[in-house]
């Protein structure tokens, strides 16, 4: 069964990388070492028979050339899910779980007609990072101060959305007392009872509730001042969304999209796509954050970019009248007039790209709007 690794043209750490990794410990022992090393990567990626691999930032790479075997990955999903052998025959699992120094989630799975196990583990950090240190200008960072109202953290998946969702409400934590209520599948970051009371909520099969939706309609009884929603997938829990800002907490809430403009146009189709919804949404929209995460030129770490939009009459406007594709120009400064708290994504790429920090090839996949980059980078080049 080891044909594919053979084969594998995926580049294997060298020794000095590697720092000293536990070849012959158990594989909790291996994962461990690699969490609390300073190895740069986002998940680490196990399959039987083959190494273990990590997503660095510009790709995958092997810790070893010692593959994992069966009995090794079943001792692992049994530390993390003592039922583990009956949960996957349905279908895979997730499980976030605390493994010393380290909080993982853990996605665990069967492929291959159920011949082989694998298991994709994503780290989260033990406490939200400082929300200074995300790389957010202010005019982001000041949506932590918000009371009410609805803020939507968009972008594609892995993106570091919810990093900053949890580092927005630790921001909240420290500065002003209140009841938050997160609903999130699963439970990521542990966020430290400080100024307030944090009522951390899971969604799933065996959680604290069914559904996001169903976590959205219990939050509006449990009094909260402030209420996180994972992910906003459908019609019930955009609404319920929506009406829970209408009602006078602060909604933080994700949202899988590319662009402000498609994330605001899914919301709205969503909620029912009518003039009262636009206008509802209009009434109680924020700001809209819309993150990216690019790989640095040393490809040992990542840089976020981001695109804001801050709600002002402008905005308002065109919310209300379905007219998205104008917000592009107004985020872009056309005709010269600069909206506060508003700028789009191109503008953080030639930022980065004029410091020398990325490639413009990862920034051509990251814009928003390719036709603006083009532009945006001939003019640069221009000068």
């Amino acid at each position: 069964m080891m044909e594919a690794h053979v084969s594998s043209q995926i580049r294997t750490l060298s020794y000095i990388e590697n720092e000293d990794h536990p070849v012959f410990g158990t594989l909790v022992e291996q994962i461990l070492h690699l969490l609390n090393s300073r190895l740069s990567f986002s998940d680490i990626l196990i399959h039987q028979n083959s190494p273990i691999m990590l997503r660095q930032p510009k790709g995958l790479v092997a810790v070893t050339d010692s593959p994992i075997t069966r009995e090794e990955l079943e001792e692992f999903f049994e530390v993390i899910e003592p039922n583990w052998s009956e949960r996957i025959q349905d279908r895979a699992f997730d499980r976030s779980i605390d493994l010393n120094t380290a909080r993982i989630r853990a996605n665990c799975f069967t492929f291959q007609g159920k011949k082989r196990l694998g298991c994709v583990i994503r780290r989260f950090p033990r406490e939200p990072m400082e929300l200074n240190q995300l790389g957010l200008r202010q005019c982001e960072q000041d949506f932590a101060k918000l009371t009410s109202g609805l803020v939507l953290i968009i972008g594609d998946t892995c993106q570091g959305k919810s990093t900053t969702i949890a580092s927005m409400i630790d921001q909240i934590n420290k500065t002003r007392s209140g009841h938050i209520i997160t609903i999130e599948d699963p439970v990521e970051t542990l966020i430290p009872q400080r100024k307030c009371v944090i009522t951390q909520r899971e969604v799933g099969f065996d959680g604290d509730v069914g559904s996001y939706y169903l976590g959205a309609l219990d939050a509006l009884r449990e009094r909260p001042d402030v209420i996180v929603i994972g992910e906003i997938r459908d019609a019930q829990t955009a609404q319920e969304a929506l009406a829970l800002a209408e009602s006078g907490p602060l909604v933080l809430a994700s949202l899988h999209a590319r662009s402000t403009e498609l994330g605001l146009q899914k919301m709205l189709r969503l909620l029912g796509n009518g003039e009262p919804q636009a206008q509802a949404l209009s009434q109680a929209l924020r700001g809209v954050l819309c993150q990216a995460l690019l790989p640095s030129l040393e490809g040992d770490r990542y840089h976020l970019a981001t695109e804001c939009l801050t709600t002002n009459p402008d905005v308002v406007r065109m919310i209300e009248s379905s007219s998205f594709a104008d917000l592009r120009a107004l985020m872009d400064g056309a005709g010269g007039k600069v909206h506060e708290g508003c700028h789009s994504m191109n503008s953080a790429l030639v930022q980065l790209l004029r410091a020398k920090k990325i490639n413009p090839d990862d920034a051509r996949n990251a814009t928003t709007d390719r036709i603006g980059f083009q532009d945006a980078t001939s003019a640069k080049a221009a000068r």
